[in-house]
């Protein structure tokens, strides 16, 4: 681990005290901390720790005195530390597997070749260097060991911040399939996947985002089955990010998507291991942000965010129909008032005359115009929508509801708003919660306003216009260098049995070929079971 350093003279302790609280602030205030190396003297590295750690009141360091070491040349017994920040450690694992250790084996066994399986006895030891790695792994929940006459120290890798158990996801919630959930603590989530992954093909590696944060980011993937230019462009945009502090895995997915100012989601979003797994065996990068359960799937297409984990547990012929109504109630979301607007504002001979008979008389009496009709009750619809969400859960679903009931039908009696109108709103509503990407969801709530007033400018041929740039936009995007409409432009029509339909398990043979080329056949089960002898014979 390395050689045994005796400090050169010996002073009075009071000196050396005096003497390193000026030099520690000195130093700290011209030398930046990773050019700061780890002193062979634990009382520097103490002065220098207590000096970093200022105003810190759960920092602790401990003083370690050995009854039975040898004194060295200087005539001084060699002395220890131990320091952590009391609210982050494990104190079981301290003073099992740290302390008592310690003080029983002296300090003559730090500068053995095997301290880890002798003396220290715990499940990690990282060796640090550096003044500003043994700050990293203070506030990152480890105990740092430094022994007179060792030029480096030891960092004991045992947290014990409290984390939430794992349970069922609450954003995406299913009737069949895992009830399994991601966490906020990063290695419960890398255990989720490696559980269901059991193959060393899967790789991870780690990185550090935030300057102040310093939060651990870890993105995996199939080493056999991941693009090379997709791994490349994943390293070189998490080297590239700059970031105070990194608190959510939505600030990370903003600084690493491709187009940042398009409304349409870029990359994935899941509390799901099975997704997650799913999604690597197609060769995609899950990235893992500790402190949040949901992680990012890269790359991503738009069809992935009308997906669900369901569709593949339950049989072919209904996740196929679910997904068909799925795309319908999309469009729906997007364009139902929108369309509802040109209709009876410029194109009224395309309404069956009974239909138009009835609307008209239920918009005889009403003051405004389509288009604000539209508008009001869009808005208290997304009111009332915020306020379920922001309210306590008990009352949040009663006042959306009852909200919605009472305003929409308050609104109908005054005559502001037709009973068509309300119609129209509300089913556009419900379409949209059957969307379930939450953030494409999010999208078309917004861009179901520009669609509005095209519509009440220009009709149904605004509305044209505005899907043909709408779809121009969408494919024009890439998305970690995949084509963003794929599998439909560019076109890969074999994969569409599992990406646009959902076909039966031995005619999903293929993988999607626009996110990988390594590996794109999944299997050759064959379409129906080999019958054995004797099947079918009385």
């Amino acid at each position: 681990m390395g050689e045994f350093k005796k400090p050169k003279r010996a002073k009075v302790m009071n000196e050396i005290e005096q003497e390193q609280e000026q030099t520690a602030e000195e130093l700290l205030e011209n030398k930046p901390l990773e050019q700061i190396e780890i002193d062979p003297i634990t009382a520097v590295n103490v002065e220098r720790l207590k000096t970093v750690f200022k105003d810190v009141d759960v920092f602790v360091h401990h003083s370690l005195t050995f009854p039975n070491a040898r004194e060295g040349q200087d005539g001084r017994v060699p002395e220890g530390a131990v320091f952590f920040l009391d609210d982050l450690v494990n104190e079981d694992i301290l003073d099992q597997h740290v302390i008592h250790p310690l003080l029983e084996m002296g300090p003559e066994s730090f500068f053995g070749q095997h301290v880890e399986d002798q003396v220290i006895t715990a499940k990690k030891i990282v060796q640090v260097d550096n003044l500003k790695a043994a700050v990293e792994m203070v506030t990152s929940g480890s105990t740092l060991v430094h022994v007179d006459g060792m030029t480096h120290a030891l960092a004991i890798v045992a947290p014990g911040f409290p984390t939430r158990s794992v349970s069922e996801p609450e954003a995406e919630p299913l009737v069949r399939g895992p009830r399994e959930g991601f966490t906020e603590k990063l290695q419960d989530n890398t255990a989720l996947i490696r559980k269901r992954l059991r193959t060393p093909e899967l790789k991870s590696e780690v990185v550090k985002l935030g300057r102040r944060s310093q939060t651990t980011v870890c993105f995996m993937y199939m080493r056999e089955l991941v693009e090379e230019d997709v791994l490349k462009t994943v390293r070189e945009r998490l080297k590239n990010v700059d970031i105070d502090i990194l608190l959510e895995s939505a600030q990370l997915e903003e600084l690493i998507e491709d187009s940042v100012y398009s409304p349409f989601p870029q990359i994935v979003s899941t509390e799901r291991p099975d997704k997650v797994v799913s999604a690597l065996s197609e060769g995609r990068v899950a990235i893992i942000i500790d402190g949040t359960p949901f992680v990012l799937i890269v790359p991503s297409v738009f069809y992935d965010f009308l997906q669900a984990s369901e569709d593949f547990y339950q049989r072919f012929y209904f996740s196929t129909a679910i997904r068909i109504l799925r795309t319908m109630t999309f469009l729906v979301a997007l364009l139902g008032p929108s369309f509802y607007i040109a209709i009876t504002t410029f194109h009224q001979e395309l309404i069956p005359t009974p239909l138009l008979l009835t609307v008209i008389s239920a918009r005889a009496g009403v003051p405004f115009p389509a288009l604000i009709e539209a508008l009001i009750m869009e808005i208290s619809f997304e009111v009332l929508r915020e306020a379920g969400v922001r309210l306590p859960r008990p009352v949040g679903s009663a006042v959306s509801i009852v909200g919605a009931l009472v305003i929409g039908q308050a609104a109908v009696e005054a005559g502001i708003i037709s009973q068509a109108m309300v119609i129209v709103v509300a089913f556009t509503g419900i379409a949209s919660f059957t969307v379930p990407a939450f953030n494409l969801s999010m999208a078309t709530r917004l861009l179901r306003f520009p669609m509005m007033i095209i519509a009440a400018g220009l009709g149904l041929f605004g509305m044209a216009i505005a899907l043909v740039a709408l779809g121009i936009h969408m494919c024009s995007i890439r998305t970690f260098g995949v084509p963003y409409m794929s599998p439909i432009a560019p076109m890969h029509v074999r994969t569409w049995g599992s990406e646009i339909f959902v076909l039966p398990y031995p005619l999903r043979k293929w993988r999607q070929e626009y996110i990988q080329k390594k590996d794109l056949k999944r299997s050759d089960v064959p379409s129906n079971p080999p019958q054995q002898e004797g099947d079918g014979q009385s």
